[in-house]
C-alpha cells in the first residue's frame, strides 16, 4: 500500500472518530476555533491594564445585528486591528467612537456603567447568544449563523451609516477564482454578499489589486495569516474551516 493511499485510508477512519470538521482542520492546518458565542469576540487592552482598569470586552455578534461593518470601520475610523487605535474615555464622551452610539440615547452612556466595558471577560453576555441564535439560519463554523442569509430574508436589517449616507453598492459581479492547488475547485467571491457589510475601498486597493488578477502572493497560506480574504474571515466573518463557502465544488 502506497504512502498516498495509507494516508487517505487514515483520514477516513479518523474522519468516522472525531468528525470531519476536526481532520479537516488537522488536514489543511487550520486554526482552532472558540466556541461559536465568542467567535469574534475581543478583549482590548491597549492602555487599560497599565491605568489599572480590567480589559475592554467587545461582542462583534452583538453590534452587527444593529450595524454593518462600515459604520464603524469607515465612518467611526476604527481601525480593523484590534488594539491599533488609540481609544480614550475623554473621546468616548465627546461622542467619538464607542460614544456615536453608547450617548445613553441609543445604547448606554459609559457613566455608571464602566463594567459593561471594563469587565476583563471575553464571554461578557455570552449566556444569550444561544437564545439569541436559536430560529436564525445556521452556519457550520464561525458564530455558526449565516448573516447573510439573515439580510436576504429581512431577519435583520442593519444600519449602513449613523450621519453619512454612502452611496448605494450596486456592483453585483461575482469573480471565479482558479485555485492554486492541484484538484481544488476555483473560489467564488461575489461581491452583492460583501457589499452588504462594507465599503469597495475597504478591500480596494490596499488588500486586493482593483485590475484583475494582478493581486500577488494570493494563497491560502497568507489568507489563513489574515492577509487578503483573511483580513476579516477567521477574526469576524465566517472562518476558512467553511470550506465549501468559497469553494463550492469541493466534496466533503
Amino acid at each position: 500500500m502506497s504512502y498516498r493511499t495509507t494516508l487517505i485510508a487514515f483520514m477516513l477512519l479518523a474522519a468516522s472518530f472525531v468528525g470531519l470538521r476536526q481532520v479537516r482542520a488537522s488536514a489543511y492546518n487550520l486554526p482552532e476555533l472558540p466556541e461559536p458565542s465568542l467567535y469574534g469576540n475581543l478583549l482590548i487592552d491597549r492602555t487599560s491594564t497599565a491605568q489599572g482598569v480590567k480589559p475592554v470586552s467587545f461582542s462583534h455578534w452583538t453590534h452587527r445585528l444593529r450595524y454593518t461593518c462600515r459604520v464603524c470601520h469607515t465612518e467611526l475610523e476604527f481601525d480593523m486591528a484590534a488594539g491599533v487605535t488609540e481609544i480614550s474615555c475623554d473621546d468616548i464622551k465627546d461622542g467619538r467612537y464607542c460614544g456615536a452610539c453608547h450617548d445613553g440615547k441609543l445604547a448606554f452612556k459609559p457613566e455608571g456603567n464602566c463594567k459593561y466595558c471594563h469587565n476583563g471577560d471575553i464571554g461578557f453576555r455570552s449566556e444569550e447568544f444561544a437564545e439569541f441564535s436559536r430560529h436564525l439560519p445556521p452556519d457550520e463554523f464561525g458564530n455558526e449563523i449565516n448573516w447573510s442569509q439573515m439580510i436576504n430574508r429581512g431577519q435583520v436589517q442593519p444600519q449602513r451609516y449613523l450621519e453619512e449616507e454612502p452611496p448605494e453598492a450596486t456592483f453585483e459581479k461575482e469573480l471565479k477564482l482558479e485555485a492554486a492547488w492541484g484538484r481544488i475547485p476555483p473560489a467564488v467571491f461575489p461581491h452583492k454578499e460583501h457589499n452588504q457589510w462594507v465599503d469597495c475601498d475597504t478591500c480596494h486597493p490596499d488588500l486586493f489589486n482593483i485590475k484583475k488578477k494582478s493581486t500577488e502572493h494570493f494563497s491560502m497560506a497568507r489568507i489563513l495569516k489574515g492577509e487578503f480574504c483573511g483580513y476579516c474571515h477567521m477574526k469576524v466573518a465566517f472562518p476558512m474551516n467553511a470550506c465549501e463557502r468559497c469553494h463550492p465544488g469541493m466534496r466533503r
